[in-house]
Order: C-alpha cells, then sequence, then structure tokens
C-alpha cells in the first residue's frame, strides 16, 4: 500500500534575537492510509513543531522549515505549495485536533458557525442551510447530547470535554485522509479522556482515516496506535510498532518514558519514578547523544558523537550507541509498563 504522507529530512529552526533554536531535526516518517502512528516525548522535544509543519501552520511567527526537508502528501511537495494549495491541504486533506479548545476555538463565534466555516470554504456550492444540517449531524456523531440546541451555544458555555469534542467535530468536517491529534486529552480529566480516545477509535474504524496522535504520556498509545515513534531533542531516537516498543524496547529514552508510568499497587510517592535532569538546549549544536547528560548508560562516545539509528527489523529502529557491536552488554531495566500488555 502507498504512502499517504512521507516526510524526510525535516528540519525546522525558530529565529529569535538571542539565536537559531532547532526545533527539529532532520526527522523522517511516513504514513500509510488508515494507520495511525503516535509520537511520543516530554514537553519542548520537537512533536507539536514536527505536525504543525506538515500543514505550515506557523503563522507569523519566526519560524522556517529548513531546505533539504520534504513533507510528500499524495505525492504532492507541501513545503512548496502556494498559500492557494495549503488551503485545499488545510481542513479537506489533512484536519488538525487542537491541544486547548478554549484557545483554540473561537470565543466570538457559536460552535455552529465554527463548524460551518470549515464545510463552506471547502464546498461552495453547499448552502447554509445544508452546511448547518451537516454540523449538527457531527455534533451528534462526536457525541455531543442535544445537538440542535447545542449548535447555538458559544465556547465558554460548555464543558472542557464538550469543546474537545467540538473541536474533534470541526476537524472531521471535511473528511480528511489524516488527522492531526495534538495532545487532545491534556487539559481533561482522566474520566473525560477515556471518553475522547474512544471516541477518536470509533471515527478512526468508521472513517478508516490515518491519524497521527501527539502525546507525552505512553500509557495512552497501546490500544490506539499501530506504531509508535519516540522523539528527543528534535530527533527520533526510536521507532517501531506497538508491540515492539512495549515488548522490546531498547532506547534508555524509551524505558525511562515507560518507567514514568504510573501504575497500581504502588504504596508511596517515593516509588514513583522520574527522569532526572532536563532536556538540552535547543540552541546549541548537539553533536553527541541528546540523552547522554540524563542517561544512566551513557557511555564516553556517547558524550563525543551523534548515534545513528540502528536497523533491528523491517519496522523497529533505534539511535543508540548500546546498540553497537562492540558496547558493553546492558540488562534492560524492570519496566512497569510493558508486562500488561503481553
Amino acid at each position: 500500500m502507498d504512502n499517504i504522507l512521507e516526510v524526510k529530512n525535516l528540519s525546522v529552526s525558530f529565529f529569535s534575537y538571542i539565536g537559531e533554536i532547532r526545533a527539529v531535526r532532520d526527522v523522517s516518517f511516513s504514513l500509510k492510509p488508515g494507520e495511525t502512528l503516535a509520537i511520543v516525548g516530554e514537553s519542548g522535544c520537537g512533536k507539536t513543531v514536527t505536525v504543525k509543519a506538515l500543514m505550515r501552520l506557523f503563522g507569523n511567527s519566526a519560524a522556517a522549515i529548513k531546505d533539504g526537508s520534504e513533507i510528500l502528501f499524495k505525492g504532492r511537495d507541501i513545503v512548496k505549495m502556494k498559500k492557494s494549495e495549503l488551503y485545499s491541504v488545510r481542513g479537506s486533506g489533512i484536519g488538525m485536533i487542537f491541544q486547548d479548545p478554549m484557545t483554540s476555538l473561537n470565543p466570538t463565534m457559536n460552535i455552529g458557525e465554527q463548524i460551518m466555516e470549515g464545510i463552506c470554504t471547502h464546498d461552495r456550492k453547499i448552502s447554509r442551510t445544508e452546511a448547518r444540517a451537516r454540523a449538527i449531524k457531527l455534533l451528534e456523531l462526536v457525541g455531543i447530547p442535544g445537538p440542535e440546541e447545542r449548535i447555538g451555544a458559544f465556547p465558554h458555555q460548555l464543558s472542557g470535554g464538550m469543546r474537545q469534542r467540538v473541536m474533534i467535530a470541526i476537524a472531521i468536517a471535511c473528511s480528511p485522509d489524516i488527522i492531526i491529534a495534538d495532545e487532545p486529552t491534556t487539559a481533561l480529566d482522566v474520566t473525560i479522556q477515556a471518553q475522547v480516545l474512544e471516541l477518536l477509535r470509533q471515527l478512526k474504524d468508521k472513517m478508516n482515516t490515518a491519524f497521527i496522535l501527539v502525546t507525552h504520556d505512553l500509557g495512552i498509545v497501546f490500544d490506539f496506535s499501530d506504531r509508535i515513534q519516540v522523539m528527543y531533542a528534535g530527533r527520533i531516537v526510536e521507532r517501531g510498532t506497538k508491540h515492539e516498543i512495549y515488548k522490546n524496547p531498547v532506547h534508555p529514552y524509551t524505558w525511562a518514558l515507560l518507567n514514568s508510568i504510573p501504575r497500581s499497587g504502588l504504596q508511596s510517592k517515593d516509588e514513583l519514578y522520574s527522569i532526572k535532569g532536563t532536556p538540552p538546549d535547543l540552541m546549541l549544536p548537539l553533536e553527541c547523544c541528546p540523552f547522554a547528560p540524563r542517561c544512566d548508560y551513557a557511555m564516553p562516545i556517547c558524550k563525543a558523537r551523534a548515534p545513528q539509528e540502528v536497523a533491528l527489523s523491517d519496522t523497529h529502529g533505534a539511535a543508540c550507541w548500546l546498540l553497537h557491536s562492540m558496547a558493553p552488554r546492558v540488562e534492560r531495566p524492570g519496566l512497569l509498563r510493558g508486562a500488561e500488555h503481553e
């Protein structure tokens, strides 16, 4: 099956008065129709910048997609598209569920108008009556009760979970080929998180749409994703199917993320695991392994040169010096999460 999306050597920088911030560094991945890819990592690792680059959603910020980057959507390079071409891709080709619906929704427009806006933009022949009827069906599809009455509500009149459902309705309004969900459950409580994820699973099955899920929580992606890529300091440090990442992770950063997932049965807060240190300064060239200062298994080579990705299978690879033939054998730490899915 041909890929619907191919990202090749994507690099994105922000330019400020203190210098260049290299937020994404030479990232490559692909996506097939109907497939779900999860991009996982700490805040500041480049996840959101990566997915915003897919639609060139940087607005007036001092951001630039660097030369040599390619984003091929159905064979067309988004990096080279004119604004008029981009408008045809945004919404109808690629839809996006943003992280915080309260800041993403327009507070001066009711939710019906905001859903109808995208529908009317991509279908010039549709009447407002037909667009309104479609918006009501979308609200019903995403589980909002009484859609005929709710369609006239403003964002501040809805709960956080309802606002997120409206964002999902806007994202799917034009039946895009790809939906990007950027931390769709971050601002929600645990019960609503589960409801939103279940809704996304149902939509995925009904629409056969490809999904890119951005999250910092490896605990929520197993049941939703097909493949996972772990990002750190603007780079992909490990990639694989969900079973490969959960059952046979090989990068120390992936181990740390898995161990930081809370589990039942903990007796005290002292037992909660956290990754020591902080992510690196992205203004630095980072010619070594960026995770080395925080890694319990770092070797001298890790602090001198950046590792290249090593292929462990057709679908599994990681960039870590521990995979080198001359590296000492390291026993993987006991993981708190992987056994739950075996």
